[in-house]
């Protein structure tokens, strides 16, 4: 079948079906955008699924190249890819899947100076990177602009998922206080089980589709807590801190919208 032959209501039926949603939600998804930040085993599988499912627009942000160590947990890349920058690889094989997408390859890491620029035209911002520094910058650049920030980590056999929307939620900051690169393990020092990445991945896209199509409970003001070891699964209420040096009564958000 060419793709000229599937058309709307053939292609999303089985998400139609569903009464929460329905036509009205899927053509929501349609409109909207969304930019993933990070193209690793996080982003392949949030990407991929949110291509599927109908998200119209998508932005790919990465300034990395594929390595080997890569390989067993970004269901995108293949050996052929190694080398290759990751937003591009993804851009290739997320277009080939779903032609109807909009894609926007950025093959550059996500800074202050060109967070709001690369986040500012989107509804959502999803994390799928794997370090603190970076994600400080997405959180506090989501913040500045009121965006939904669909946070997800994972290390060893162990992930999160929250949503962040200030002011309305804490922050990752109230959530991290003083949590930084140099007081937790990297996924080079402790691992990662391949598929974890995945499963935590499919959550954030589950959490992302929900917020564009307004419907469900989403994550927001709760932390996700995944232990695979076990197959543990719970969520804990987090609050924010108006000491918060990013979402705070004393800054510049807080006062605006205290």
């Amino acid at each position: 079948m060419s793709k000229r032959q599937i058309d709307f209501a053939s292609l999303y039926s089985r998400q139609i079906a569903i009464e929460c949603l329905g036509e009205r939600g899927q053509r929501k998804l349609m409109s909207s955008r969304v930019a993933i930040v990070g193209i690793g085993g996080l982003g392949s599988a949030s990407s991929t699924y949110l291509a599927r499912s109908g998200v119209g627009f998508l932005r790919l942000i990465d300034g990395d190249r594929v390595e080997v160590g890569n390989l067993h947990r970004t269901a995108l890349f293949s050996p052929d890819d190694v080398d290759r920058p990751k937003a591009e690889v993804a851009e290739e094989s997320i277009k080939k899947a779903v032609p109807s997408v909009e894609l926007d390859a950025v093959v550059n890491e996500l800074t202050k100076s060109n967070a709001e620029s690369l986040l500012g035209d989107v509804d959502v911002v999803v994390d799928g990177l794997d370090n603190m520094r970076s994600r400080h910058v997405v959180n506090s650049a989501c913040v500045r602009m009121g965006k939904p920030y669909v946070y997800g980590a994972v290390l060893a056999m162990e992930g999160n998922v929250s949503v962040f929307h200030a002011p309305d939620t804490p922050c990752l900051m109230c959530v991290t206080p003083g949590i930084d690169d140099t007081v937790i393990a990297r996924p080079e020092d402790r691992g990662v089980l391949g598929p974890a990445p995945g499963l935590i991945g499919t959550i954030q896209a589950i959490e992302v589709i929900k917020l564009l199509a307004g419907i469900g409970g989403t994550l927001k003001g709760k932390l996700l807590m995944c232990d695979f070891t076990n197959m543990d699964f719970y969520a804990i209420q987090v609050s924010k801190r108006p000491e918060c040096n990013t979402c705070g009564s004393g800054t510049q958000l807080g006062r605006e919208s205290g």
